[in-house]
C-alpha cells in the first residue's frame, strides 16, 4: 500500500511541476500537453516518466540538450513522500483532502522559493477547501466551536500578526502573500499545531538567514522566501505535533 501510494504521489508530482511552471506564465493549470520549456518541443509518453525520464537524460532535454532543473525531480520525490505519510497517518476517507492542501502547500513553498512571490491562485482555492472540510467537521461532530469556529479565529490572529510585520516593514520583512499562507496553515491545523508550525519557521527561517550571512550570500537588505519556511513548519507540525504537545504534557 505505501509502495503504491509513494508511486502515485511521484506522478502527482509531476503535475505538480507543470502547475508550478503554467502559474508563471499564467496557462492553463491542467490541460495542454507538456513541453520543453527551453525549446518548446512537445515532449513524448517516454519523455516524462518522472524521476526515470531525468535520470535516463541526465538532466537535459532530449532534443535540445539543454539542461532540466532539479527542481523536477525533487518535486516528485517530496510528493511520493509526502503521499506515503498521508496514507500512513490518516483514514482513508479524509484523504482526498489532504492530498489537495500538502499539494497546494508544495506548490506554495517551491513557486516562492523561485520567484519570490506566492501565487493567490493557489492560496484561496485552498483556505476555501479547508474552510469547507472544517465546516463539515463541525457539522458531523456537532462541535462547531472547535472544529470551526476557533480555527477562524487563531487565523484571524495569524493573519493580523503577519500583516502587522508586513504593514510597518513596508513589505520588506515579510510579504502580504506570507499572510495569506498563515490563513491557510491556521484553519488546516488548528491553533496548537499551527502555533508549532509558525515556530518552527521563523527558527529555520532564522538559522537559513544567519547562514546565508555568514557565507556572504545575503545581506541584511537581502530578501528572503519565507513561504518555504512556512510550509516545512506547517508539514513538520502536521506529522509530528502530537508527539510534540505528548511531550510539553499540553
Amino acid at each position: 500500500m505505501l509502495l503504491s501510494s509513494f508511486i502515485f504521489g511521484v506522478v502527482f508530482g509531476s503535475f505538480l511541476n507543470v502547475v508550478i511552471y503554467r502559474l508563471k506564465t499564467r496557462q492553463n493549470l491542467v490541460f495542454g500537453g507538456s513541453f520543453c520549456p527551453q525549446c518548446k518541443t512537445k515532449l513524448k509518453w517516454h519523455d516524462l516518466v518522472p524521476i526515470l525520464s531525468f535520470m535516463y537524460l541526465r538532466g537535459r532535454c532530449r532534443y535540445c540538450h539543454k539542461k532540466i532543473s532539479w527542481q523536477y525531480p525533487i518535486v516528485e520525490l517530496l510528493s511520493g513522500f509526502l503521499w506515503v505519510g498521508i496514507f500512513y497517518k490518516f483514514s482513508l476517507f479524509v484523504n482526498i483532502y489532504y492530498i489537495f492542501i500538502l499539494s497546494s502547500l508544495l506548490v506554495i513553498a517551491v513557486y516562492d522559493a523561485k520567484y519570490f512571490i506566492i501565487p493567490d491562485r493557489i492560496t484561496y482555492p485552498a483556505i476555501v477547501a479547508s474552510v469547507f472540510y472544517n465546516g463539515f467537521q463541525a457539522f458531523l461532530f456537532q462541535d462547531l466551536k472547535g472544529y470551526f469556529l476557533i480555527p477562524l479565529l487563531t487565523a484571524l490572529v495569524a493573519f493580523s500578526f503577519f500583516f502587522l510585520i508586513f504593514y510597518f516593514s513596508s513589505g520588506r520583512a515579510m510579504g502580504l502573500g506570507d499572510a495569506k499562507l498563515a490563513i491557510l496553515i491556521a484553519i488546516f491545523l488548528g491553533p496548537l499545531a499551527a502555533f508549532i508550525a509558525f515556530d518552527l519557521a521563523f527558527i529555520l527561517g532564522g538559522i537559513y538567514g544567519i547562514i546565508l550571512l555568514m557565507i556572504g550570500k545575503k545581506t541584511l537588505k537581502s530578501a528572503i522566501s519565507f513561504g518555504p519556511f512556512l510550509v516545512i513548519g506547517a508539514i513538520t507540525a502536521l506529522f509530528v505535533s502530537n508527539f510534540i504537545l505528548k511531550f510539553l504534557n499540553i
